[in-house]
């Protein structure tokens, strides 16, 4: 089942392992510590995105992102789909860019922390949150504007524009069952001879 498992993954388009890989990396990221140093008694102190004054901030990007993964994890394994396709990358689109709205709204609280408390500083967890979630959201934006361009180019495809007029005929007519009747065959052109005029 796993290497199955690991055959699809492989198997996914490259857009869609980077977006993956981005949402991974931001919900790892809220694990890590996003702020620390030392409190008002001197206490060395370090929190994740989940705690302190960012915990819900925190807790809403984690469950955003692992959304945006399952999205895609979940039909992999031969469940059923969270999102019908043709929804998925707004979905997706839309996940990722508030999880990167509520993180950048982390980094505002935590810096004004931060400047409040002067041995209290940002650590790297909020940035590999933030790098990740700006990843995730680029890639899911460029799937989102392939769907619609692709949705585009099918409501204006006619059979004629990519075909002859006479295989054109031939295809309406296949679809309806009509027989049709052979083509005639090219006219070629007439042969000249010279005129000798008698004087």
């Amino acid at each position: 089942m796993s290497k199955a498992f690991f055959r699809k993954v492989a198997s996914l388009e490259l857009e869609e392992k980077i977006l993956n890989t981005g949402a991974c990396i931001a919900l790892l990221g809220v694990f890590f510590p996003w702020v620390g140093g030392e409190w008002l008694g001197g206490e060395a102190i370090g929190y994740a995105g989940f705690q302190f004054y960012t915990s819900f901030l925190g807790l809403t990007v984690i469950g955003l992102e692992l959304f945006v993964l399952l999205i895609t994890l979940i039909p992999l394994t031969g469940g059923p789909q969270l999102v019908r396709k043709q929804n998925r990358n707004i979905v997706r689109f839309l996940a990722t860019a508030e999880a990167t709205i509520l993180i950048l709204a982390s980094l505002s609280v935590l810096t004004k922390t931060t400047l409040e408390f002067a041995r209290m500083e940002l650590r790297f967890g909020i940035y590999v949150s933030l790098i990740g979630s700006l990843v995730a959201l680029l890639y899911a934006f460029l799937r989102f504007q392939d769907q619609k361009r692709k949705e585009v180019q099918d409501l204006f495809h006619h059979p004629e524009h990519s075909s002859t007029p006479a295989e054109a005929t031939k295809l309406d007519a296949a679809q309806s069952g009509i027989p049709v009747a052979p083509s005639p065959p090219p006219q070629s052109e007439p042969e000249e001879h010279p005129l000798h005029l008698r004087t």
